[in-house]
């Protein structure tokens, strides 16, 4: 069996403590149990991850840069700009009936790590901001007079649905996401002259 590069170990210890982390929730599980999930060597997850923290950090951070990354795709197949944002409500619902969702996993880690200044806390809301300057940039783009609102409104609701899917199960009140995101984005955007 051909040895594995640096960045194939650090791409699997991270695959397995994402699965770990996301399940049980960071706190919950030690380094030992990463090291004895992924197969991997003390030493080699150490030189990888120095800390739990770092890992807990390169998790978040892998998290949401992969939400990123699905949530463009879903908006790329669309033109209308008010349809990209509606496609983020309908991609993140469709995520909340997996069986393997157990929340955002930034706002799962923000209540693990509520320092400030942990490393964990700060990816998980530069990623919000993220999100938030998106969706101002998309609001913007489908002519709402005021992006900035209409981007507060539409972050609520996103972490809304997060929290209550969570909660109540994809079932309940989360399904009334869709509606209640069209509701604001064209109400915002459907101005009298608009394009």
């Amino acid at each position: 069996m051909a040895r594995k590069t640096a960045e194939e170990n650090r791409r699997h210890v991270l695959a397995v403590a994402s699965r770990l982390y996301y399940q049980r929730g960071i706190r919950a599980v030690g380094m030992d149990l990463v090291v004895k999930e992924s197969g991997v060597g003390n030493a080699t997850v150490y030189r990888q991850f120095p800390t739990k923290d770092a890992l807990a950090s390169a998790f978040t951070q892998d998290r949401a840069d992969a939400w990123f990354a699905r949530m463009r795709e879903v908006t790329d197949q669309v033109d209308d700009p008010r349809e990209k944002l509606l496609a983020i409500f309908t991609a993140v619902i469709e995520e909340t009936g997996l069986p393997t969702f157990r929340g955002c996993p930034m706002l799962n880690t923000h209540t693990e790590f509520p320092d400030p200044q942990h490393p964990a806390n700060r990816v998980a809301v530069t990623h919000e901001q993220r999100v938030r300057h998106w969706m101002r940039d998309l609001a913007a783009d489908a002519c709402a007079p005021d992006p900035e609102q209409l981007a507060d409104e539409l972050v609520l609701v996103l972490n809304g649905v997060y929290v209550t899917a969570t909660v109540l199960g994809p079932q309940g009140p989360a399904q009334r996401t869709d509606e209640l995101a069209r509701r604001l984005i064209w109400t915002a955007c459907d101005e009298p002259g608009r394009p």
